[in-house]
């Protein structure tokens, strides 16, 4: 079973929300034999979003679930905040993900001049650091792109499997549910968030996974989800996690 959990309609505003559009991801979906999709644009675009509109124009899509989602950004000490935030919508599920350091918006292409001034093995650390927290928070059902301070390529000299596995203990602990999302593959990193060796670890801890694209565009819906169930089949994994209000169901791979 294919599921596309990840998805961006609004993309970074550069569309909208509306019939033509929708129909165009879910087209895409059916074509790609995906038997779930969720669509979680970025918490920042929230006046644009239309779940009523979606909902409506997947009725045409009866072999289809459509799921309702947001990719929200975690920030330490805005807890309060975040849950207020999610709490306005009627969600099958939240993705937390990190895309900043401080102010630093890390996996922004104009900003790669930021990684000079760090040590790569330190802003791991301090970037899975804040995921810990996003594990821990309680808000979230699902983890974006575990290992995404990777995005351009900077590699830490220390072995990142060491250095996740506290993150991956605590995900283990508090069972959150963590995304294979293709993405990295359009990415310099040319690699799946996580790569394979952090998958076989969350493996042996018993993280539960789910599977995405990340698509910001229609014709990345899907994009290499077949070469993830794989991959997953290939380490152990025989599951995958699904939701429906905020509640998780394993279906097979």
């Amino acid at each position: 079973m294919l599921v596309d959990y990840h998805t961006h309609i609004l993309g970074h505003m550069d569309r909208s929300i509306t019939e033509e559009n929708i129909k165009e991801f879910l087209d895409e979906a059916v074509r790609k034999g995906i038997s779930e999709i969720g669509f979680t644009d970025h918490n920042r675009y929230y006046e644009e979003f239309d779940f009523d509109l979606i909902l409506k124009v997947a009725k045409d899509y009866p072999n289809l679930k459509v799921k309702k989602g947001i990719e929200m950004d975690y920030t330490p000490g805005e807890e309060k905040e975040i849950k207020d935030f999610l709490d306005q919508f009627d969600l099958d599920y939240a993705i937390g993900s990190i895309h900043f350091i401080g102010d630093w918006m890390f996996d922004h292409p104009d900003y790669t001049d930021e990684y000079d001034n760090w040590d790569i093995d330190d802003l791991y650390r301090k970037y899975f650091k804040r995921v810990e927290g996003a594990a821990k928070s309680g808000l979230f059902q699902l983890l974006g792109h575990l290992d995404l301070i990777k995005v351009f390529n900077f590699r830490p000299a220390s072995d990142v499997v060491e250095l996740v596995t506290p993150t991956l203990e605590i995900i283990a602990k508090e069972d959150i549910t963590i995304e294979i999302n293709t993405n990295g593959m359009n990415k310099p990193a040319k690699e799946f968030y996580p790569g394979r060796e952090i998958l076989e670890k969350a493996y042996e801890l018993g993280i539960k996974v789910t599977t995405s694209s990340d698509a910001h565009r229609a014709d990345r819906v899907g994009e290499n989800l077949d070469k993830v169930r794989e991959m997953l089949l290939d380490i152990g994994y025989t599951e995958i996690a699904t939701f429906e209000n905020k509640k998780r169901i394993m279906v097979k791979l």
